[in-house]
C-alpha cells in the first residue's frame, strides 16, 4: 500500500472571504467565500495538480493526499463568532476564561500543548453535536 501526503492547507481569513495554500507543494492556493466553499475549491485545485502529475507520467490519484485544514485560533472564533469563548473555555476546553480570551485576541503566548488541548476540546464538542437529532 503506498503512502498518503498529507498536505497541510494553511487557511486565513482576507477582506472578502478565505485563502488557502499549502506548505508542501508549491502554487496549490485558493480562495472561497466562506470554509465550504474554500475547501470545495481546494480539492478542484489538488484534482488539477494530480491530472498534471498524472501526464508527467506519475502513478498518483487524489487519494494518495489527505488535506489537514489550518485555521489561526482568532480567526476560527472569529468565523465561528456563535461559540461563546468563555462556556467553550471552561466547559470543553479546561482553560480559565479569562485567559482563554486572552489566547483568542493573541494577547498570550499559547503553547503546543494548549493549542492540542483547545483543539480536542473542539473535537469534543464536534463529535457531542454529531451524535445529537433535534426533535
Amino acid at each position: 500500500m503506498k503512502a498518503q501526503t498529507v498536505l497541510t492547507v494553511i487557511v486565513e481569513k482576507t477582506g472578502t472571504g478565505f485563502s488557502a495554500y499549502t506548505k508542501e507543494i508549491d502554487g496549490l492556493a485558493t480562495i472561497g467565500d466562506g470554509l465550504t466553499e474554500l475547501k470545495r475549491n481546494f480539492n478542484e485545485v489538488l484534482h488539477y495538480h494530480v491530472e498534471y502529475l498524472q501526464e508527467q507520467g506519475e502513478n498518483v490519484t487524489t487519494n494518495d493526499f489527505i488535506t489537514n485544514y489550518v485555521l489561526d485560533l482568532e480567526q476560527f472564533f472569529e468565523y465561528f463568532n456563535v461559540i461563546n469563548k468563555s462556556a467553550f473555555a471552561e466547559h470543553y476546553a479546561g482553560i480559565n476564561q479569562s485567559l482563554f480570551r486572552q489566547y483568542t485576541k493573541k494577547l498570550a503566548p499559547l503553547s503546543d500543548d494548549k493549542m492540542l488541548q483547545i483543539s480536542r476540546g473542539l473535537h469534543k464538542l464536534a463529535d457531542e453535536l454529531s451524535d445529537l437529532t433535534l426533535v
